[in-house]
C-alpha cells in the first residue's frame, strides 16, 4: 500500500471513529455530516448537499443545520432558512441553531435580531459558534450608536465584536464549517497570527484552492511579511499558468507592498513579458510613486499615452499621471501634469479634485475647501458626476475645517490658562469648559481603528483585473 493511500484510508478511519463522538456543541454527527462539514470548510457547499442527500439523506438538526450552511453559502437564502427552521423544530434549545437563525435575520436586515442575539451571546459566550454570530450583532449595534452620534458606546461595541471573535478563533475547532468566514473575520480585525495558521491549515488540506492561495497573499500582504507575499503571490501567479489576468492580480498585490527592490524586479519582469498591458504598467508607476520616482513615472506614462489609442485608457493614464505626484505631497509636478493633460482628462470634477488637493498640499486651504465644493456643486447639477468624489471632498473639507477649528480651540485655551498667574474657581470653570469643547470636538471626529481600512488607496481607480482587449 502506497505512503498516500495509507494517509487517505487513515483519514477515513478517523472520520468514522469521531462519527461516534459528540460534534459542535454535542452533537453526533453521521459520517456523511462530517464529510460534509470539511466540504463546507473548504467552501465546496454543493458538495456538502450532496453528500447529506446520500441514500436516506440526513434528516437529523445537524444535518438540517448543515444544508442551511451550506444554502447560504450558494445564495438561496429562503432554503437555508427553511432548513434552520427543520433544525429548530427538532432541537429548540440548541443555541448554534437558534444563533444562526438570528444571524441570518439580521443579513436580511432585521435589526430586531440584535438584541435577542446579544442576549444569546450572554448566556453562550464559551460557544465558538455563537461567538462568532455575535460578532455581526456588536458591529450591527455599533453602526447604530454611531448614526445615533454615541460615538464612546460605539467603541464598545467593537471591542466587544473583537472579544467574541478572541473566543470563536479559541474554539474554531468546533466549527469547521465557518473556517473561512471565521478566516474573513480575522482579516476584517486585523487578527494576523490566527489569520495566517487558519489558512495553512485549510490549505493542508486543499493546496491547490485559488481562493485559498488568495487568502494566504492577502492576509501575508496584511501581516506586513513582504517576503513571504511575494513568494506566495508568485505561487499563486504559476498555479494560474502565468496569464495575462494573473499577471495582472500579481501586479495588484506588489502595489500594496513596500516598494523595495525585489518588488521593483516583480514589476520588471511582469512588464516584460506583458509590455503593453496598461494595468501593470500604472501599478509600476504607483509604486515609482512611492519611492520618490514621481517624475519618472509621469514619464513612464506619457509614453504609454501617446501610444494608447482606447479614449479610456487614455483618460486614466492622464488621471494617473496628476494623482501620482499628489499622492506623495509633489504639487509642483501635479500642476504641471495637470496643466498637460486637462484637456485629455475633460471632466471638471475631477479636475476640481485635483486642483482642490493642489492647493491643499501648498497650504492654501480656503482654495482648497472651495475646490473641494466645487467637486460637490457638480455633482449636484450632473447625474454623471461621482458620488465617490464627493465622499472624499466633504471628508477632505471637514478635515480642513477641523483642523483650523482645533487650532483656534487650542490657542483659546493657551491664552486663557496664559493670562493666569493664579487660579481662583471663576478660572478653574472657565478652563473646564474649553477643555471640555476641545474634548467634544475630538469625539466627534474620532474613528475606531477597525470600522473602515486605514488606508483610502489612490485617487484614481485603476484598471480592472481583465488585461486589454
Amino acid at each position: 500500500m502506497s505512503a498516500v493511500l495509507k494517509l487517505m484510508t487513515f483519514r477515513v478511519v478517523l472520520l468514522l471513529l469521531l462519527a461516534a463522538l459528540p460534534g459542535c456543541g454535542g452533537e453526533r454527527l453521521s459520517p456523511a455530516a462530517l464529510v460534509a462539514r470539511n466540504a463546507l470548510r473548504l467552501a465546496r457547499p454543493q458538495e456538502a448537499i450532496d453528500k447529506l442527500s446520500e441514500g436516506a439523506g440526513d434528516s437529523t438538526p445537524a444535518g438540517h443545520f448543515l444544508r442551511a450552511c451550506a444554502l447560504e453559502q450558494l445564495e438561496q437564502v429562503d432554503a437555508a432558512k427553511a432548513e434552520i427552521n427543520l433544525a429548530l423544530e427538532a432541537a429548540p434549545k440548541n443555541p448554534k441553531y437558534k444563533g444562526y437563525s438570528l444571524r441570518l435575520k439580521l443579513f436580511e436586515g432585521d435589526e430586531t435580531a440584535i438584541e435577542p442575539l446579544l442576549e444569546l451571546y450572554n448566556q453562550n459566550s464559551s460557544s465558538g459558534a455563537v461567538s462568532l454570530y455575535a460578532i455581526y450583532a456588536f458591529q450591527a449595534k455599533h453602526a447604530q450608536q454611531r448614526s445615533e452620534k454615541k460615538l464612546r458606546a460605539a467603541r464598545v461595541q467593537l471591542s466587544n465584536a473583537q472579544a467574541a471573535l478572541t473566543t470563536a478563533l479559541k474554539l474554531s475547532g468546533e466549527i469547521p464549517e465557518h473556517h473561512r468566514e471565521l478566516l474573513g473575520m480575522a482579516v476584517w480585525f486585523e487578527q494576523t497570527d490566527d489569520a495566517i495558521k487558519l489558512v495553512e491549515t485549510l490549505l493542508r488540506d486543499d493546496a491547490e484552492n485559488a481562493e485559498l492561495l488568495r487568502d494566504r497573499v492577502k492576509v501575508l500582504t496584511m501581516a506586513k511579511r513582504p517576503g513571504e507575499t511575494i513568494s506566495a503571490a508568485t505561487a499563486l501567479f504559476k498555479q494560474q499558468d502565468r496569464t495575462e489576468v494573473a499577471a495582472v492580480e500579481f501586479a495588484n498585490t506588489l502595489n500594496r507592498l513596500p516598494p523595495s527592490p525585489v518588488v521593483m524586479r516583480q514589476y520588471e519582469s511582469l512588464r516584460e513579458t506583458f509590455p503593453t498591458n496598461t494595468a501593470i504598467l500604472m501599478r509600476h508607476c504607483w509604486s515609482l510613486g512611492k519611492v520618490g520616482r514621481s517624475e519618472e513615472a509621469c514619464e513612464e506614462l506619457a509614453k504609454a499615452f501617446h501610444q494608447q489609442t482606447d479614449p479610456r485608457r487614455r483618460r486614466t493614464l492622464a488621471q494617473s499621471a496628476v494623482a501620482i505626484p499628489l499622492e506623495v505631497g509633489d504639487a509642483d509636478t501635479a500642476a504641471l501634469q495637470l496643466k498637460t493633460y486637462r484637456k485629455e482628462i475633460s471632466d471638471d470634477q475631477m479636475v476640481a479634485f485635483f486642483e482642490g488637493q493642489i492647493a491643499a498640499i501648498r497650504k492654501d486651504y480656503e482654495a482648497s475647501v472651495s475646490k473641494m465644493q466645487d467637486v460637490v456643486n457638480i455633482y449636484r447639477s450632473d447625474n454623471r458626476a461621482s458620488p465617490e468624489l464627493v465622499r472624499v471632498a466633504l471628508g477632505h473639507i471637514q478635515q480642513v475645517l477641523t483642523e483650523q477649528q482645533l487650532a483656534d480651540q487650542i490657542r483659546k485655551a493657551a491664552e486663557l490658562t496664559l493670562r493666569r498667574s493664579g487660579i481662583n474657581q471663576d478660572d478653574a470653570v472657565n478652563i473646564h469648559k474649553e477643555a471640555e469643547s476641545l474634548l467634544n470636538l475630538l469625539e466627534v471626529h474620532d474613528r475606531p481603528t477597525n470600522e473602515t481600512p486605514k488606508s483610502q488607496g489612490p485617487t484614481v481607480v485603476l484598471p480592472k483585473e481583465n488585461p486589454p482587449k
